[in-house]
């Protein structure tokens, strides 16, 4: 039974540039930095959690949903965290069908961050 993901709500923005601005000290330069960085090494995590889900690799899932979970965190994401966090989960389990039935939220949270860290630092 694949329990019900339990995201934040609409009103909770896909990146909180505000508190990154308050964590980082207001450094938009350092900002534009991790959103480059960002943009760079997740797309390869992304597909590497895809395929693991189509051959069953549960053990790079595992690894590759806790390594962008942790960046996800970073960047103030919490809807990506927290799939990517069902989906670690799910693959220490064992249970492939379960990190499987997250795939569609990972893809639909993965593109609206991908797209709104995009806008980070460019104010």
């Amino acid at each position: 039974m694949i329990k019900e993901l339990a995201l934040p709500g609409p009103e909770q923005p896909v990146i909180d540039e505000s508190r990154l601005l308050a964590e980082f000290g207001g450094d938009r330069e350092i900002l534009a930095e991790l959103r480059d960085l960002f943009l760079a090494q997740a797309p390869p995590l992304r597909d590497s959690i895809l395929a693991s889900l189509d051959t069953g690799n549960l053990v790079d899932l595992v690894r590759d949903a806790h390594s962008l979970k942790g960046s996800c965190a970073t960047y103030g994401a919490p809807r990506l965290t927290m799939v990517c966090k069902e989906m670690e989960m799910s693959g220490k389990a064992g249970d492939l069908e379960t990190a499987r039935a997250y795939r569609d939220a990972f893809e639909t949270e993965f593109v609206a961050l991908s797209e709104g860290i995009k806008r980070v630092a460019q104010n």
